[in-house]
């Protein structure tokens, strides 16, 4: 790129992120989340930064638009997987649930339950004390905007943080899965970090 034309390219993107509101909600339109819209009107620009040797810059405005439209694509597909996963574990774990009672009514759920929780606690504690308040602040349904106000860092961290945990607890509750999730949709006081 000559100079000349990397400083019209530079201005132009500039120009484009100041007025990018309309990409706020064109995103928004699609995803109904704000906080994910801007996320992904960021992302789209740096897409378009990484891209820009392939670009010229008066095609800038209708690729933002086209990235916009892929990237919610991309995390409508996401969010629907996640809805799918959650909702087939649910079934598994009143399923896995109810065979266990079928098969032994003498068990002693609550014995069971205690050592699914003294697993949690043991994997929050290894998570950190940042990332399990934050995991816990999300179980009592704080927003991940009210979370990211609370611990002063971004919706992007917020979410990093609280997959950092989820990992931990799959990889450390494999076995116990099915009644973790039963015991995280009937309550979550249990939990604790010491």
């Amino acid at each position: 790129m000559t100079e000349n034309r990397e400083t019209h390219f530079w201005e132009t993107i500039e120009t484009l992120y100041r007025q990018r509101n309309w990409l706020v909600l064109l995103a928004n339109s699609y995803v109904q989340n704000i906080e994910a819209s801007e996320d992904i009107v960021n992302d789209s620009f740096i897409s378009l930064i990484e891209n820009a040797e392939r670009l010229d810059s008066s095609v800038l405005k209708s690729y933002l638009a086209s990235t916009v439209k892929n990237k919610c694509l991309n995390w409508l597909k996401r969010r629907n997987c996640e809805q799918i996963i959650f909702s087939n574990l649910r079934i598994k774990a009143i399923d896995a649930q109810n065979i266990s009672i079928l098969e032994n009514d003498k068990m002693d759920f609550s014995l069971f339950s205690r050592e699914v929780m003294d697993i949690c606690n043991d994997s929050l504690k290894k998570s950190g004390y940042i990332s399990s308040r934050i995991f816990l602040d999300r179980l009592k349904g704080l927003s991940y905007k009210e979370i990211a106000q609370k611990y002063n860092m971004t919706g992007r961290q917020v979410t990093y943080e609280i997959s950092k945990v989820l990992s931990i607890l799959k990889d450390a509750l494999k076995d116990y899965l099915p009644a973790f999730i039963i015991l995280m949709s009937s309550s979550y006081s249990s939990l604790r970090f010491n």
